[in-house]
């Protein structure tokens, strides 16, 4: 540790750091195609928090750049090489559930509450905090450190792919996008939608399905499904639906309008890099209309659902697969809608690094073609893994290391950060083993004691890599 750097010195920042995060939180910088416009390729408020990172940036002596509205970066210090800090103002929508207004910041209990303030504005504040204590204190930087700041992260990293094409590539670098000690390996990511058809002639039947849907990303458990049908069976469907609630984790209500059953269905969001953290609210949904008596095309589709995705591990489609360093592969239906007499179901799916795309993706295509399901990618991310005693990997765990009073091995994780972006990168932090895993869920939060000493370990490590 350089003696210079004091955390009581660091920590009288911390009023300066709270505010400054807190009017960062309260923009509300999720996707919206109807606000986009030259400058704002994602929409007015993606816009506007790229706006404020860099006025910011700008105001505490920092170069700053916008690249076409797609990213910027905050830039200090001088030389040939450069190092990178990669983070994202982009956040997922709010969903449902929150106890305060999801961009209406509220500090209870040493947590901070916002939607972002985990995911990814607390920790890409921190790293600024960072450089900007560092700067204060008079430290010479012999190279360059670039905060780049992503804004299309919760889509498909259009940002990135913008931001590179007319940008310097940093020769290692960094994205505060996980878990403290060290990320050195990422899952591979697939996104794609699978579409069946539904035969929709259901005169037959005594319940009609008429509506089906769930969800809003596909790297987030639905929260919520709502489905309705036409009902001239006997018996009370309302009375089966709140026997379902009764037995399983879900929520909800049944409405019956004339000859028409309305159902909506609440789970619990997650993070779809461990889909079992949430209840699934479409597939909750699914689980109970199977039960109904539709016509035997509806169920046939509704028992599909059932078999290949009730597990989260792939096993229903024959894909199941895991190794030493990343784990177990993962399935999250994050997405479905009924449309035309065409159900799609949107798919994250993350998969080991040791694995073969190929090979289980074959597999994956031949049971799709099985059950006459169509598919379309929409976006493949290859899988990420730097050598645990990479040079760059054994510093920054040292690092953590040395203030932690740990021995801490480097982790490998199913979610996907922009270190992929690198040709040479890592995840480091902001969450440490203790924090609680808030991203994507309502209530979101990150303990403010976390985020400062992650401020700390982001100063020392930038001190090391900038001075040496």
């Amino acid at each position: 540790m350089n003696k210079s750097l004091s955390k009581e010195q660091l920590n009288e920042l911390k009023p300066y750091f709270l505010d400054r995060l807190k009017e960062l939180l309260q923009i509300p910088s999720t996707y919206d195609e109807t606000s986009i416009r030259e400058g704002a390729p994602y929409g007015e408020n993606i816009q506007k928090a790229l706006e404020y990172a860099l006025s910011l940036g700008e105001k505490e002596g920092f170069s700053v750049k916008d690249i076409d509205g797609y990213a910027g970066h905050i830039e200090w210090g001088k030389g040939e090489e450069l190092i990178g800090i990669l983070g994202h103002l982009d956040v997922v929508p709010a969903g449902e559930g929150w106890t305060n207004g999801p961009f209406d910041p509220v500090v209870k209990e040493g947590k901070l509450f916002a939607r972002g303030a985990q995911d990814d504005k607390g920790p890409v504040m921190a790293a600024f905090l960072a450089m900007k204590w560092l700067k204060d204190i008079g430290v010479e930087p012999q190279k360059r450190v670039r905060l780049i700041l992503g804004t299309d992260e919760e889509r498909n990293w259009g940002c990135m792919k913008h931001y590179f094409a007319k940008e310097e590539m940093p020769k290692v670098g960094f994205s505060p996008d996980a878990q403290f000690p060290v990320i050195h390996a990422e899952k591979g990511l697939l996104d794609l939608d699978v579409t069946k058809n539904l035969d929709m002639d259901q005169s037959h039947a005594t319940a009609q399905l008429l509506h089906l849907q769930g969800g809003e990303r596909l790297n987030m458990v639905p929260y919520r499904a709502q489905a309705s049908l036409k009902w001239e069976g006997e018996g009370d469907p309302i009375s089966l639906f709140e026997d379902f609630i009764q037995q399983t984790p879900y929520d909800g209500k049944a409405d019956m309008d004339g000859d028409q059953l309305h159902i909506t269905l609440t789970g619990k969001s997650a993070h779809a890099m461990e889909p079992n953290n949430g209840h699934n609210a479409f597939l909750g949904i699914t689980s109970f209309l199977k039960e109904l008596p539709f016509s035997n095309s509806i169920l046939s589709v509704l028992y599909w659902i059932e078999e290949a995705f009730q597990s989260s591990r792939g096993e229903g489609l024959g894909i199941a697969c895991e190794d030493n360093v990343s784990g177990p592969l993962t399935v999250n239906v994050g997405t479905a809608v009924l449309k035309d007499g065409d159900l799609t179901l949107g798919l994250n799916i993350r998969y080991p690094v040791t694995k073969d795309f190929q090979e289980w993706f074959q597999i994956f295509e031949s049971n799709m073609n099985d059950h006459e399901a169509r598919i379309h990618v929409i976006e493949h991310l290859e899988a990420i893994h730097m050598a645990k005693d990479h040079p760059f990997v054994e510093k920054l765990l040292d690092i953590y290391n040395r203030n932690a009073n740990e021995q801490a091995e480097p982790l490998a994780i199913g979610g996907a950060t922009y270190a992929r972006a690198l040709n040479q990168g890592v995840a480091y932090g902001a969450m440490f083993s203790h924090s609680p895993d808030t991203a994507h869920n309502a209530d979101e939060h990150i303990l403010i004691e976390d985020l400062m000493e992650a401020a700390y370990i982001y100063a020392e490590a930038i001190y090391e890599l900038i001075t040496t």
